[in-house]
């Protein structure tokens, strides 16, 4: 081997081990010890702690696919995260860019350990909007974010209080939110939803599950296959059915359609001189509860086989149509403004008076 041929290896080695000026490691799974914390992105990385700046308009997304995800709101601009796994921490992922206004943070599936599943928990700026929380077969907790909040397809309980609007879409699991400021929309098949105090539109339904809906600030939409719905104190119009459950609802103080296959109807509260009020099953009651000196009204009462009955004299506008079945009567109360509309098949039709008590407690 001659001298030339020996300076040109030596180089080529050199410059195969030797790292580049300014380059960067890939960020792995591993744990960083103390005092090495990894660059990533616009934010930190240490055995599943993440600390960054987020700034307003930001977005984030949260991933943790076999365990469960607790976020917080809280008066700072940074997000903090960790994954637990028992008391063992795991490495978090973390992608996209704090100047971008959109981060990403997952717990790889890698990271699952034998002894159980791995809760992260996210504190977050509350003027943060969240794109979109996704765990596929566990729990999901949010409090105390002003901005948007997302919660996609999965299994588990969702507990939600204090955001500004929310959407969730679950395949099982139960909802539990309290305290959204504008619009809720939210969508379980196996589960019970439960929302109070929401400001906007709120638009609810589940497969199999009751759905209870009290302090609605806007209009409603409420649907359940197979269970019942109760809405107490809303200030829009309301929209209720059901498959195969009764509805029960008090203090609507706008339009409302009810209607079941199967089960009861109950209205109870004041109606207001245009209003429209429609109630119908085909198999169950239908009794409506209304103020002792209501403003006029047109009520149109039938069903095919069941009592009927009114506290309100009522002017017919048509004859009395039918016998001990298939009856049906139109009749005008005042001057006939508001309109109302009860109807059953197989069952009891009741138009009554209430007393104050129980028609003025909807505030």
């Amino acid at each position: 081997m001659n001298g030339r041929t020996l300076i040109i290896l030596v180089i080529a080695l050199a410059v195969n081990l030797c790292p580049v000026a300014g380059a960067q490691r890939p960020v792995s799974g591993k744990k960083s010890g103390p005092g090495q914390n990894t660059r990533v992105q616009g934010g930190t990385s240490q055995a599943g702690q993440v600390s960054m700046k987020l700034d307003r308009g930001g977005k984030v997304t949260l991933t943790n696919r076999t365990g469960a995800i607790v976020v917080t709101g809280w008066d700072r601009d940074t997000i903090e995260a960790k994954a637990i796994d028992g008391a063992e921490s795991v490495p978090i992922e973390v992608s996209g860019e704090s100047s971008r206004s959109r981060i990403y943070l997952s717990v790889p599936y890698s990271a699952r350990r034998r002894s159980g599943d791995i809760r992260l928990d996210v504190r977050l700026p509350r003027y943060a909007d969240i794109e979109s929380i996704n765990s596929q077969r566990a729990d999901i907790e949010v409090t105390g974010i002003d901005g948007a909040v997302s919660i996609t397809s999965g299994s588990g309980d969702v507990r939600v209080s204090s955001v500004g609007s929310l959407r969730v879409n679950r395949s099982h699991g139960n909802l539990t939110i309290k305290g959204v400021k504008g619009e809720l929309i939210a969508r379980t098949t196996h589960g019970d939803v439960w929302a109070e105090s929401v400001g906007g539109l709120l638009d609810l339904a589940t497969t199999h599950g009751n759905v209870t809906v009290r302090e609605a600030g806007g209009d409603l939409r409420v649907h359940s296959t197979t269970g019942d719905v109760q809405i107490d104190c809303a200030k829009g119009r309301a929209e209720a059915t059901s498959s195969n459950g009764s509805i029960t609802l008090t203090g609507v103080a706008g339009d409302v359609d009810a209607g079941t296959s199967s089960g009861n109807v109950t209205l109870t509260g004041s109606i207001r001189t245009s209003g429209r009020y429609k109630l119908k099953t085909l198999s169950g009651d239908v009794r409506m509860t209304i103020q002792p000196d209501p403003p006029g009204f047109i009520a149109t009462l039938s069903n095919y086989s069941g009592e009927m009955e009114t506290h309100f004299p009522l002017r017919l506008e048509t004859p009395l149509r039918g016998g001990p079945i298939n009856r049906r009567i139109i009749g005008r109360y005042g001057d006939g403004g508001a309109k109302i509309t009860l109807d059953s098949f197989s069952g009891s039709v009741r138009l009554i008076k209430g007393t104050a008590a129980s028609i003025d407690r909807c505030k």
